[in-house]
């Protein structure tokens, strides 16, 4: 008769195709990488499958191991929480910890709603981390698990994460309240004489020209002075006789925060910027996070 499944051999499985590879999982559960494979060899030999094919620097679960998946996880879920209990009584938990990656702007956004609104927390420690700009990296903190969710512009697809548009918007132009020079409404002529600061966008590789505007009339304006940081954009230009553009969706807010107004322009902005959240897919019914995306996407 065969012998009875270890549950650390079932945790192994579950957590290589929650993160994609060995190396991934060994450090998920703390564990060297030698046993990791001695543990994956002994279910290959329980199951008499090979469970997993190497692919790239990753492993492809076969449709078995997806099956197994299937009823380890809730299985072994179970028994975490069953651990929770001591003595037949419940332990106080700690306070889960939110680990959030997005972008400057967007962490001011986010701190302001947490701290104006304990409540939306529902009582959860955050973590808000700047994201890098690697997109590769992104992926790779996802799929470790070492960030529930990523915020920011568009990244490859990857098979072990859920993404959501948030977001798809133009551009609002402020500038502070007493601009000497800039009244309610601005020409293109105008606009080309003034100090423009822009954005570094995320998403843009380092030796990239730098970005134009296209305006509907064919002119062509350079942005001179930029900066990586939206919050350092906003504060100088709260400051200062500066004129810079915002993401619609945020632009009430960041009057209000930085003490701006906007700037009604006679010429079109060919320009957009879009923004979205990414989940590992096993938190896709994780409410915290249902309850971000669903905030953002409200705003638009």
């Amino acid at each position: 008769m065969q012998s009875k499944l270890d549950l650390n051999l079932a945790r192994i499985l579950y957590e290589i195709i929650d993160s994609g590879s060995v190396s991934a999982a060994a450090e998920s559960l703390k564990m060297n990488i030698s046993a990791i494979s001695t543990g994956l060899n002994k279910l290959r030999s329980y199951h008499n499958n090979v469970l997993f094919f190497r692919q790239g620097n990753g492993m492809q679960p076969t449709a078995l191991a997806l099956e197994l998946y299937k009823f380890y996880r809730p299985a072994l879920n179970l028994l975490d929480e069953a651990d929770k209990l001591k003595n037949s009584t419940l332990q106080v938990a700690t306070s889960p910890k939110l680990r959030i990656a997005t972008i400057p702007l967007l962490d001011l956004f986010l701190a302001d709603k947490f701290l104006d609104e304990p409540s939306f927390c529902d009582g959860s420690n955050w973590d808000i981390i700047s994201i890098p700009r690697d997109p590769d990296m992104r992926v790779e903190h996802l799929r470790r698990k070492q960030i529930d969710i990523d915020i920011g512009v568009g990244l490859p697809k990857d098979k072990s994460l859920l993404s959501y548009l948030l977001f798809d918007c133009g551009w609002v132009m402020v500038c502070k309240k007493d601009h000497p020079r800039i009244k309610q409404r601005i020409t293109l002529e105008q606009y080309k004489q003034e100090s423009l600061l822009g954005l570094i966008s995320a998403g843009e590789k380092f030796g990239k020209e730098l970005p134009i505007f296209q305006y509907e009339d064919g002119s062509l304006l350079i942005k001179r002075f930029r900066s990586s940081s939206m919050v350092t954009v906003l504060l100088q230009v709260s400051t200062r006789e500066l004129v810079t553009v915002v993401p619609t969706v945020f632009a009430p807010w960041a009057c209000k925060r930085f003490n701006l107004r906007t700037v009604e322009y006679d010429f079109f902005i060919n320009d957009f910027v879009a923004m979205y959240a990414y989940i590992h897919h096993s938190e896709k019914n994780n409410l915290m996070l249902k309850k971000i995306i669903k905030f953002f996407s409200d705003l638009k």
